[in-house]
């Protein structure tokens, strides 16, 4: 029972551990992932807005909703276009301070993950 309860101790704690790695690694890709989504549907549209660019990150459409992706709320993410109808011109989004909880012990609590930063080239093609 003795030898039982101190490996449980530690194999319990690596399992925690992994879960919480793996949970951070899943949450920040697809903050990534959507990002990349929602800034290539401003690409792609011609007409598109920055709050329209922003609802797409947040909410998956192009008017606010309900419910953010994760969490997210407006003040998380930051739509900019700059150097428009230039040959740099681009779409950048920015995601901060978006919260992640962790669950293992001595670190349990709710962290703010890194910045993700996506920029799109637009460019002028003609």
């Amino acid at each position: 029972m003795l030898e039982l309860s101190l490996i449980f101790i530690v194999f319990f704690s690596l399992l925690i551990g992994a879960f919480d790695f793996g949970q951070f690694l899943f949450l920040h890709q697809a903050l990534v992932e959507r990002v990349r989504w929602a800034a290539r549907w401003g690409m792609a549209s011609s007409t598109a807005t920055p709050d329209q660019i922003k609802n797409m990150v947040i909410y998956g459409q192009t008017t606010a909703g309900t419910s953010g992706y994760f969490g997210l709320t407006s003040s998380m993410v930051t739509v900019t276009a700059s150097n428009a109808n230039t040959w740099n011109w681009c779409i950048s989004v920015l995601i901060s301070n978006y919260p992640y909880k962790m669950f293992s012990p001595y670190i349990a609590g709710s962290y703010t993950g890194p910045n993700i930063n996506v920029t799109v080239p637009l460019g002028m093609y003609d």
